[in-house]
């Protein structure tokens, strides 16, 4: 979902020091670094290459990424206010047990990724695509979801209560212990196996 111009062999190559320098940051390739518990007020990033830079338990009050690429990078436990992604991608990277509340999404895809316990509560996100990501445990309580596959994803224990879901494609991810409303599966597309399972929790009794 990115830009065709994105091209990385023309981006300069920058390090995290200058991450901590300025907010803003445009065509730019990051590789390795360590800014575990850093605090940011505002972090900017259009048509940039983060690879293998760990941002664990950083605090950051507003976070943009725009057209860019994430890989190998890890946010575990990071606490982040606001945040937009746009036509962004994230691939092997680690978000586990991040805090995204009320993020706008669009466009962007996260590739065997581990999601596990995400809070995404009344985000956002539109023209996304979540394959073979670990999703066990994930909040989208309140969240708007319009567009959104899942691809051989683990969604165990997920949690979609009152959430609004349009055009959502489960098929061929893991659902045990899902928590989901009944009237909120009609704009859900979902397997056999899957429709089975559903069945059953909401208390549906099928005969022959």
């Amino acid at each position: 979902m990115l830009k065709s111009s994105f091209n990385i062999k023309t981006l300069q190559v920058s390090d995290c020091e200058h991450l901590k320098t300025q907010s803003s940051h445009e065509n730019i390739r990051v590789e390795g670094g360590d800014l575990t518990e850093a605090e940011f007020e505002d972090l900017y990033f259009d048509q940039t290459l983060l690879e293998a830079v760990i941002f664990n338990q950083v605090k950051i009050r507003d976070l943009k990424i725009t057209d860019s690429l994430v890989l190998k990078c890890s946010f575990a436990g990071a606490e982040i206010e606001a945040s937009s992604f746009l036509r962004t991608e994230f691939r092997s990277s680690r978000l586990q047990g991040i805090n995204l509340p009320q993020t706008r999404m669009e466009n962007v895809t996260f590739v065997d990724s581990k999601l596990n316990d995400i809070n995404l509560r009344y985000s956002k996100l539109k023209n996304i695509i979540f394959d073979s990501c670990d999703m066990s445990g994930a909040d989208f309580i309140g969240a708007d979801l319009k567009k959104v596959t899942f691809k051989n994803c683990n969604l165990a224990q997920a949690n979609f209560s009152h959430s609004i879901l349009k055009d959502v494609d489960l098929a061929g991810s893991a659902i045990d212990n899902i928590i989901i409303n009944p009237e909120a599966v009609k704009e859900v597309f979902v397997d056999t196996g899957q429709a089975l399972y559903l069945s059953a929790i909401f208390g549906l009794k099928i005969r022959d």
